[in-house]
């Protein structure tokens, strides 16, 4: 549902009319309702008198454009007051003054001050749901590492780094940041629910954070496995796709090897929001310090990948 931050166009607002359009962003505009998304947005600003604020919404567009395209804060300012489908999406006219990088610092920070870093995903996913595009009869789970965006700080330094991340080793080679918990639906790899620790926190103890419980089966790699969490799913009635781990001193039957052989086929299909992040996004590097700010863009970063899969779904 289109929107724009003012009632009435100026003259020159007639002008973006004929401006090279974006496709993706001419479509999304169209396809999702932010009326729910500005009304939760509105709620951080109950003043009534004084000087009017920045539109929220204008700010959440822009957020969304720095995280799909990595940008930041001057980047984004800079682009959106260049292209003019840049600002047809995020609703200003050639007549507006630009957001500049200060006000977008404070919307995060306002954002984080009401909450709503940890609940933006859940108000696109609603949206999401009622259009069936979330089907929950499988969830796939993983985890990946970001690089922190300091460097480590030296042995013994009590002072540098950043406090929130953490180190670990992968493949040999040490990794010093944090790691991004991950549930994807499996039919339309839809990212369902996410969170963020350090690096060093074991994959599978985030598992009971990221799986809603509402999914048939739920799937994960060997580091998930264990008895306990067995346990949990069947209780939950959740059917367990977990790859077995072999137990010490013991070999996998066959049977239970082709199984696992076949999960992980469809289990590999969450490494694509991973792909896209690190390589499209350019999200292999967290952009901040601490991990409520990081938090937010992690969640920044999925709702882009979901808002660029409910195009593609709308448009198949």
């Amino acid at each position: 549902m289109h929107t724009t931050t003012n009632a009435q166009l100026g003259l020159l607002d007639s002008l973006m009319v004929s401006a090279p359009a974006n496709e993706f962003l001419d479509r999304l505009d169209q396809i999702l309702d932010w009326r729910p998304i500005e009304n939760a947005l509105q709620a951080m600003y109950p003043a009534t008198t004084g000087r009017p604020p920045q539109p929220p919404l204008v700010l959440f567009k822009m957020s969304l454009l720095q995280h799909c395209y990595g940008l930041s804060d001057p980047q984004c300012e800079e682009l959106v007051s260049d292209r003019c489908s840049w600002r047809r999406f995020v609703g200003l006219g050639l007549q507006d003054k630009v957001p500049d990088e200060t006000t977008l610092v404070r919307f995060r920070q306002r954002l984080r001050e009401h909450g709503l870093h940890e609940r933006l995903l859940k108000l696109v996913n609603r949206q999401l749901e009622r259009k069936g595009f979330i089907l929950k009869t499988c969830t796939l789970v993983d985890a990946t590492l970001l690089q922190a965006a300091r460097r480590a700080p030296a042995k013994d330094d009590t002072t540098g780094g950043d406090g929130d991340a953490g180190y670990t080793i992968k493949q040999g080679q040490p990794h010093y940041g944090y790691k991004a918990h991950v549930a994807v639906d499996e039919t339309n790899t839809l990212i369902r629910q996410v969170t963020l620790t350090a690096a060093n926190v074991h994959d599978s103890q985030e598992f009971e954070t990221v799986v809603q419980g509402d999914e048939d089966m739920v799937m994960a790699d060997k580091a998930y496995w264990s008895r306990a969490r067995s346990q949990w799913c069947g209780r939950r009635h959740i059917a367990n796709g977990i790859l077995r781990k072999a137990s010490r001193g013991k070999k996998l039957r066959d049977c239970t090897v082709r199984v696992n052989r076949l999960f992980s086929s469809i289990r590999c299909k969450i490494e694509k929001v991973f792909g896209w992040w690190k390589r499209s996004a350019g999200y292999r590097r967290v952009r901040y310090v601490g991990r409520e700010p990081n938090r937010l863009e992690l969640e920044f970063k999925s709702i882009c990948w979901n808002l660029k899969r409910l195009v593609n779904l709308e448009v198949a």
